[in-house]
């Protein structure tokens, strides 16, 4: 084990504690490799699991050839190719939203801008936006408890969000990401961010260069402000350059240990979380210091260059920052109300808008409730939910398969994205698919899970939006969404839906379902499925073909996709109908299965 600075930072003491003869500060991580290959291996349908890699292309078919030299293997549906990369660098900036296409797509990044058509979103994997249909969106939420309140990349100083004194300015380099960082010279200088409203649980991250100097006299610092009972306090984090470690100071509290790193050339990550009961302070992922919380809420933060002693500083010497975050903490709801009809502005308090969303960005949300505009800040807002519309998708066809992917360092479960789609290309750096509406993604070997194989053949998305059917509004887990039936009698649900041409190959209804109780299982509900009551039948064009329960084996407590195959002839070119109807129990009084339908597409397969 390498030994440690141990430092109690309170009013300006600083007590070092030596764990060891020869004492020395923990090193700071060499940043994580890109690009880095990543072993692989395939899960066969019946369990076994063979090392290697997946090669191919769209022309002559995708395969898994094994690293023992045995002949390549077919990817059949159930076969899920495992990834093990390191994912995104530690470095990345965390996406702060999620774009949520029901079980077709979650996309996380950063919102360009949402109109009454389209929403356009930045990913961190591939270049370029991700442009998607608005009616798909289900919705845009931030991560569960968290409310961004200030994004800044350094791309240009606003004077009426910063407070800015002495020498400093915006350089092409070093920067971490897009075009640039903010500089501060060492000679003195200090930009101040003051708070609208101030935040008394939350999380600071921010990026920042270190050039290795070691300069004695001369400190760049992040100094969050904070409002405390007998006054205004601080937390200072030295980040260069009088010393050859990272260190802390709470000059009027609260007590805090702190765990010195040793400095280390290159861009690196700083995180503070603060609240009432804690101070948390890491580099890279290595805590700093710990300790109490803050006398009172977060009121400013500053960025600044220091002297401590006379002299003048070397002129190249100066502090590089880049993608600041500031993040409120709430706690989410516990009830909800939801209503399909409308758009909804769900507030990190708990209340909720309805009305009609036009228009949003990265800063902002521009509502009009009750015909009167209401303008959101994203410190308000936990998450955006649309009216639910259908919006058929744009046809895929191949190997159909569904690729789950780091979008954020860290390998939380809540960092992982996933898309369906058609696998168009691999390479031993990334690969394709075709979607049904974000078009075409590259995600990085590096970033990929897994890639799960449902099957080959052509895919035609009818609607992406969840759908509860039946008459009870759910109140147990799972839930259904939305928890209110809908619909007229919320009975039945129709679509139609357009054929530009008839595939020569036998089609199937696909959909994902939940709650839906089988008619194979051993409880009262499915000897009635058997005796013909509470089932949930599919007709297409006028012509009752199927029931979804004969397909249920298990209590479909997770969503299960069925597939119910269509009868030869009855589709057509051009517009067709499909109708889903709950039936229920024959004796009084009447019974109704509560169900939900997650997504419905059609398939031809090969």
């Amino acid at each position: 084990m390498n030994p440690v600075f141990l430092t109690i930072a309170r009013g300006g003491l600083r007590a070092a504690v030596g764990l060891a003869a020869s004492i020395a500060a923990l090193v700071l991580p060499a940043p994580q490799a890109r690009g880095q290959a990543a072993p692989e291996s395939l899960e066969r349908p019946d369990g076994r699991r063979v090392e290697g890699h997946m090669e191919g292309d769209a022309r002559s078919g995708f395969r898994f050839v094994p690293r023992d030299g045995g002949a390549p293997l077919a990817l059949e549906p159930g076969c899920v190719v495992h990834q093990g990369g390191p994912g995104p660098d530690l470095l990345a900036s965390p996406p702060p939203f999620h774009v949520l296409v029901g079980e077709a797509a979650r996309l996380s990044g950063w919102l360009r801008g949402l109109t009454g058509a389209t929403v356009r979103l930045g990913v961190g994997w591939q270049s370029g936006e991700v442009t998607l249909p608005r009616p798909c969106v289900q919705a845009i939420v931030q991560q569960p408890g968290e409310a961004r309140v200030l994004v800044e990349d350094f791309e240009a100083l606003d004077p009426a969000r910063w407070s800015i004194r002495g020498p400093a300015e915006l350089v092409d380099q070093p920067h971490l990401s897009q075009r640039r960082s903010l500089r501060l010279r060492a000679e003195g200088a200090e930009l101040t961010y003051t708070l609208e409203e101030p935040l008394g649980k939350g999380r600071l991250d921010l990026a920042f260069f270190d050039d290795g100097s070691v300069v004695a006299g001369r400190q760049s610092v992040l100094e969050p402000a904070f409002r405390g009972v007998a006054g205004r306090s601080v937390i200072r984090v030295i980040l260069g350059w009088s010393e050859e470690t990272l260190a802390v100071e709470s000059p009027s509290g609260p007590a805090l240990a702190v765990q010195r790193l040793a400095r280390r050339r290159g861009w690196h990550r700083l995180s503070l979380r603060f609240g009432p009961d804690l101070t948390e302070i890491a580099v890279d992922g290595q805590e700093l210091a710990h300790g109490k919380g803050p006398d009172g809420p977060l009121i400013a933060i500053h960025l600044a260059t220091r002297t401590t002693a006379a002299g003048a500083a070397p002129k190249a010497l100066a502090a590089h920052f880049d993608d600041l975050q500031l993040i409120r903490f709430a706690e989410p709801p516990a009830s909800l109300e939801i209503d399909i009809s409308q758009d909804e502005a769900r507030l990190v308090v708990g209340d909720q808008l309805y009305g009609e969303i036009p228009h949003a960005d990265a800063e902002r949300v521009v509502m009009a409730v009750d015909g009167r505009p209401v303008v959101l800040r994203w410190g308000e807002v936990a998450g955006l939910y649309f009216r639910r519309t259908p919006l058929q998708g744009t046809p895929i066809a191949g190997l159909l398969v569904r690729a789950e992917w780091r979008a954020a360092p860290g390998g939380q479960p809540g960092t992982l994205d996933f898309a369906e789609g058609a696998l168009t290309a691999q390479s031993a750096t990334a690969v394709t698919l075709e979607t049904p509406y974000s078009g075409t993604l590259t995600i990085p070997r590096s970033h990929l899970r897994r890639v799960v194989v449902l099957g080959q053949g052509r895919r035609l998305v009818l609607d992406v939006s969840a759908h509860h059917l039946g008459d009870e509004i759910s109140v147990t887990p799972p839930l259904l969404d939305p928890p209110q039936p809908e619909g007229l009698t919320g009975l039945t649900l129709e679509r139609t839906f357009t054929l530009e041409k008839l595939p020569d190959q036998p089609a199937e209804l696909v959909l994902d379902v939940l709650e839906v109780v089988g008619e194979s299982g051993d409880s009262r509900y499915s000897q009635q499925v058997r005796n013909g009551e509470l089932r949930t039948y599919v007709e297409v064009n006028g012509r009752r073909i199927d029931y979804l329960n004969r397909y249920i084996k298990t209590r479909n407590q997770t969503p299960e996709r069925i597939r119910l195959p269509i009868p030869p002839g009855l589709l057509r070119a051009g517009q067709n109908a499909l109708r889903i109807e709950v039936t229920g129990t024959d004796s009084p009084p009447k019974l109704f299965d509560d169900l939900g339908i997650l997504q419905i597409a059609l398939e031809f397969p090969q």
